[in-house]
């Protein structure tokens, strides 16, 4: 092990990546640096400047040049006999849509594979948030949010998410029933009982109802691909379906003035495995372990 005499910090961001730092490895080597001290090198948020944000803790960050970069700045300090420190943080990931294990315990719960990941308390004092991530991240409180429009149901090859602003939240499995059986009467007037794209929506109904859970984890992952993936088929492949979907979400996303019509958005949110909530909230209800006290 090599013993730190000077250390030189560098800040990897997406516009000073890892083939700018090997292009000033020799102008360190001359200085006399012994270790390159790096900043959080993981995939962080798109565009993070810190790296502290990280998404994705098994992967090298592509925007800083992913792992062929690395190898090749790897391969040129060695060269020159610098060392390297590498600053992680292991303690905590950002709360973000980019983060497909947190995504994941959002849209599954309890159920998820990525559960003991995460410090979670299932069982929180606060009866609201149990079963629940709580999500405090709204500038009001969630029901000005809803009648104001701004919390938005949306389908995408995803699947549907709840959308604040550029903050996504998917909305898990079993609830796609609300949406897709909601007036189901109108789309099956429109094609007929028999046609193939009304058959192929009630199998993907059908499907819903029998979403495994608990030990039948594996299971539960793979019924969800299906499904989603023969939605996204639908949507794409039948007009009808799409415009079907397209006019349900609609609904579901009521009219800012009418408070009622905003009422099958609120039972859809009450589904879920994560609250939604005002950021000042965070304080007093949170239930899982954070490392910054900033939503």
């Amino acid at each position: 092990m090599q013993i730190p005499i000077a250390t030189y910090r560098i800040q990897f961001t997406p516009s000073f990546g890892f083939e700018q730092g090997k292009a000033i490895a020799s102008y360190l080597a001359e200085l006399g640096i012994s270790n390159l001290y790096a900043s959080p090198i993981l995939t962080a948020r798109k565009g993070s400047t810190h790296g502290y944000d990280t998404v994705n803790p098994n992967e090298i960050n592509p925007e800083l040049g992913g792992k062929e970069k690395f190898a090749e700045l790897i391969a040129e300090l060695k060269h020159l006999n610098i060392g390297w420190i590498q600053d992680i943080v292991p303690n905590h990931m950002a709360f973000d849509s980019q983060n497909h294990m947190l995504v994941d315990v959002l849209e599954n719960g309890s159920d998820s594979q990525y559960r003991d990941f995460f410090d979670i308390d299932w069982h929180h004092h606060y009866p609201e948030n149990q079963g629940k991530v709580l999500a405090p991240f709204l500038g009001k409180f969630c029901g000005d949010c809803l009648e104001s429009g701004e919390l938005q149901l949306q389908y995408e090859e995803n699947g549907l998410t709840i959308n604040y602003y550029s903050l996504k939240f998917p909305i898990r499995i079993e609830s796609y029933s609300q949406v897709l059986t909601y007036d189901l009467g109108r789309i099956r007037d429109k094609l007929g009982r028999d046609h193939p794209d009304f058959m192929k929506l009630l199998s993907v109904l059908y499907m819903l109802k029998y979403i495994p859970s608990g030990e039948e984890g594996r299971e539960r992952y793979d019924q969800i691909v299906i499904i989603k993936r023969m939605l996204w088929e639908l949507w794409n492949d039948s007009p009808e379906v799409k415009k079907f979907i397209e006019e349900n979400i609609r609904v579901f996303n009521g009219e800012p003035g009418k408070p009622e019509s905003f009422n099958h958005l609120e039972n859809l949110l009450n589904e879920q495995f994560f609250r939604l909530a005002y950021w000042k909230v965070g304080n007093e209800e949170l239930n899982y372990r954070r490392f910054f006290t900033v939503n």
